[in-house]
């Protein structure tokens, strides 16, 4: 499956889920039980005193989050949606101090409680999708919207039809998760000399996937390249900034080449792997991906402020109180 018939299946399927979903809310406003219009606030539970971590808190509430709201109550997703939705932006945000273990688990627990309301289950995994799987939202999270389409494929109340598009959504986020060994990247420079991943010997290789005449593109290639830790990592042969481009127009690559910083190494996509195989799953541009040595994946996709933050760690890693002791003594 090429990129393009990818996002085109996308589109498609998107406007399909979104009628889907419309036509199931609309008939739970009819069968379900009436209330009164009401003004709603969210029932929130109580978090235990014994949990007073910050980790443990998280992690209780991301299997109890859900204890008190009642998922057959279609006011819920009718005129209390809005509390609903704003319960299940809040429910992520407490996500990343949990474990991704129990992460999972809290997102198949809350999905299973849904499911039992068809209705409700359209909008829950919908609301997910806008916000764990959006390229718009702050929120976005392929990690955490992976077992949102598991359960939705192992779920009873879609029909193999409606499976059809989490299923080739999940096949593109299963490409090179983190902590996964990467698919290589087999490239040719300006001078048409041809190299790959694999064969890079520094601890780190920041790859960066870009387009040509792309404004964010420019932005996002000079804030790496006047990143303090980036460039010390560089200077010290810990990190490779490598710079992908995966498009047709290789006489506009070879004079963009000129403009883009010269202690890189650029290179192009000869063998289209990228472009035709879609090795990489590339929904927007441009992207960082950041490597160890042996192709491990540390981070796909992900923001420089993340990048900068895990290399200091890595460039300037914490004394062990003992060895320090020692080297005082």
């Amino acid at each position: 499956m090429n990129n393009s018939t990818y996002l085109k299946g996308i589109k498609s399927a998107t406007a399909f889920l979104a009628c889907t979903t419309a036509g199931l809310l609309a008939l739970a406003g009819c069968s379900g039980k009436k209330t009164e219009p009401a003004k709603r606030t969210f029932p929130m539970i109580t978090v235990p005193t014994v949990y007073n971590a910050p980790q443990a808190r998280a992690e209780y509430l991301a299997m109890h989050y859900w204890d008190r709201f009642d998922f057959g109550d279609t006011v819920n997703i009718g005129s209390a949606a809005p509390v609903s939705e704003q319960a299940i932006v809040d429910y992520i945000s407490t996500l990343p101090y949990a474990s991704y273990g129990v992460v999972y688990e809290g997102i198949h627990h809350t999905l299973s409680m849904a499911e039992r309301h068809p209705a409700m289950y359209a909008f829950f995994t919908s609301m997910m999708e806008r916000y764990l799987f959006d390229l718009n939202s702050s929120l976005r999270n392929d990690e955490y919207f992976i077992p949102v389409l598991e359960h939705m494929l192992s779920s009873t109340v879609l029909d193999d039809y409606r499976k059809a598009r989490p299923g080739a959504i999940l096949f593109e986020l299963q490409k090179n998760r983190p902590g996964t060994q990467a698919a290589d990247i087999r490239y040719a420079t300006a001078s048409g000399a041809r190299a790959a991943l694999s064969q890079l010997t520094t601890d780190y290789t920041l790859a960066m996937f870009h387009n040509l005449d792309c404004g964010n593109c420019r932005q996002l290639a000079a804030a790496v390249d006047a990143s303090t830790v980036i460039r010390e990592m560089q200077r010290r042969k810990m990190l490779t900034v490598l710079s992908i481009y995966h498009g047709d127009d290789i006489d506009g690559w070879t004079k963009h080449v000129a403009e883009m910083p010269p202690s890189w190494i650029h290179g192009y996509d000869y063998a289209r792997e990228i472009a035709d195989s879609a090795t990489y799953a590339l929904r927007i541009i441009p992207t960082l991906y950041l490597f160890r040595r042996d192709r491990t994946v540390v981070m796909r996709d992900a923001t420089l402020e993340y990048v900068e933050y895990f290399l200091n760690s890595a460039a300037n890693p914490p004394a062990i109180a003992g060895a320090t002791a020692e080297t005082t003594q």
